[in-house]
């Protein structure tokens, strides 16, 4: 709702509505104190546009072009011929090195903040003699930030304390379906009965004996997880 409108709506009953209707339906007012608040209305809208893209472009994440290379100025991150996601991150890299501690926590922290994830996404593994290992889930991430994870992993070591190794993986899952035939072993017997002939008090009956086993095949397909650095 315009400023116009607004303005328009606080005077009294008595006077004439009929240019809210008009500015509602983006028609000039037909009366003098009409056409007096759409003019003022007018500088403040603008005023308020140019506030309300202030306050949003105040968000590192957010701003531009030139407005971001004058914000990556200010903490001496020179932009060369890096676009604005790469500048964007070379930013909260010196941001934060120049915060961090370099201790594991702030590693997490800024690893999170940077990949675009929370802390809890992120698991770590310590390794021998001075090496950290970082595992973030990559359905955890988004495109964009999938674009610049090279980019992430290599800024990543201006973070860490002098003399400490980092590498970073991502978790990756898949899945295989295959079906399984199971089989029961059964056994038919056949009994036959031979009546002897009258001549004849012996009778003898030789009848083929088949015998199975039943056996079940089991195979088992492994895929291991290779991990993948970044």
């Amino acid at each position: 709702m315009s400023f116009a409108i607004k303005m328009l709506e606080m005077l009294t009953s008595a006077y004439n509505r009929t240019d809210i209707l008009e500015l509602k339906e983006k028609r000039t007012p037909k009366t003098n104190i009409g056409k007096l608040f759409t003019l003022s209305g007018w500088g403040f809208d603008i005023i308020h546009d140019q506030t309300e893209k202030v306050r949003l472009w105040d968000d590192i994440d957010v701003m531009e072009g030139e407005t971001l290379t004058r914000y990556g100025n200010g903490f001496g991150v020179a932009r060369g011929e890096a676009g604005d996601e790469i500048y964007r991150i070379m930013i909260k890299v010196k941001i934060i090195a120049m915060l961090a501690a370099g201790d594991l926590d702030t590693i997490i922290l800024s690893a999170a903040s940077l990949f675009g994830v929370s802390a809890e996404d992120i698991s770590f593994q310590e390794v021998y003699p001075a090496k950290i290992y970082l595992y973030i889930d990559e359905d955890k991430l988004d495109q964009e930030h999938k674009n610049v994870a090279d980019t992430i992993a290599g800024l990543m070591k201006r973070i860490k304390t002098t003399g400490v190794g980092i590498r970073i993986f991502y978790k990756t899952y898949s899945s295989k379906r295959a079906a399984v035939y199971v089989g029961t072993p059964t056994c038919i017997a056949a009994f036959i009965n031979v009546a002897p002939m009258p001549l004849n008090k012996k009778s003898v009956k030789t009848i083929e004996l088949k015998a199975g086993i039943g056996t079940l095949v089991c195979t088992r397909v492994s895929y291991p997880a290779i991990p993948r650095e970044v």
